[in-house]
């Protein structure tokens, strides 16, 4: 198999949406989606992720759809994200990426949703005094290290994006970054950590602090591909 990852964002068009979309657009993308995989289109991998607070990103933000697929059959991902959005009024923007597995995430491989789990979910953007292979050397090398020691942190994933579509097409993401906690209270004690402030400190000696970010619930559509150890595993 050749598997490639798409991450897409959906949004609304109202600047302030209303309560409750959210669950209806994540509700509806996990049945098409089911219908998808079920129909032979070499769905490989399927989570949908909901907002429930925004941190530093926009309140339009709706879903995100983390999109995996088996192209040695010649499917064409952009087929299948098309199907799971036709005929919804929002806007949607789609990246292929590839993965940076820093700690693995384990979360992810169980179907259905653990609603005292939380996500962090985020977009990155490399300072512009580094070219995107410093940024990207500097994350593995440098920052994974101090922000993978975060208490209570579970799976740690960055998808450095490869390609981009849609609404956003020019909004020049580099990365998108994914967390996971257990429930809300370790996450806010990892908040409050001593290893968190160090992160976030060093966040801004490679990277703009004008990421968004979002608390996310993650619905487990179709498990996506294991991925072994992270490299803040090996060796362990």
């Amino acid at each position: 198999m050749s598997i490639e990852k798409h991450v897409v964002l959906v949004e609304s068009r109202d600047e302030q949406p209303d309560p409750g979309l959210a669950t209806t657009v994540a509700t509806e993308l996990a049945d098409r989606g089911r219908s998808t995989a079920e129909g032979g289109s070499h769905v490989a991998g399927l989570t949908i992720s909901t907002p429930v607070e925004s941190l530093t990103g926009t309140p339009r933000a709706l879903a995100v759809v983390q999109l995996w697929v088996d192209v040695s059959a010649g499917v064409s991902p952009r087929a299948v994200i098309d199907r799971l959005v036709a005929g919804l009024d929002l806007e949607t923007s789609s990246w292929h990426v590839g993965e940076i597995v820093f700690r693995a995430p384990t979360e992810r491989e169980e179907p259905g949703a653990d609603h005292q789990r939380v996500n962090l979910f985020g977009t990155a953007f490399k300072r512009d005094d580094f070219d995107i292979d410093a940024f990207f050397d500097y994350w593995v090398n440098t920052h994974a290290p101090i922000s993978g020691s975060v208490p209570g942190l579970g799976g740690y994933v960055v998808s450095r994006v490869q390609s981009a579509e849609g609404a956003r097409k020019e909004s020049g993401t580099d990365a998108f970054i994914e967390l996971w906690y257990p429930d809300r209270a370790t996450f806010d004690a990892a908040g409050a950590s001593p290893q968190q402030a160090e992160a976030w400190t060093d966040v801004q000696r490679y990277a703009k602090t004008t990421g968004e970010f979002w608390i996310t619930t993650e619905n487990v559509v179709v498990p996506p591909p294991a991925t072994g150890p992270g490299t803040l595993e090996q060796g362990q």
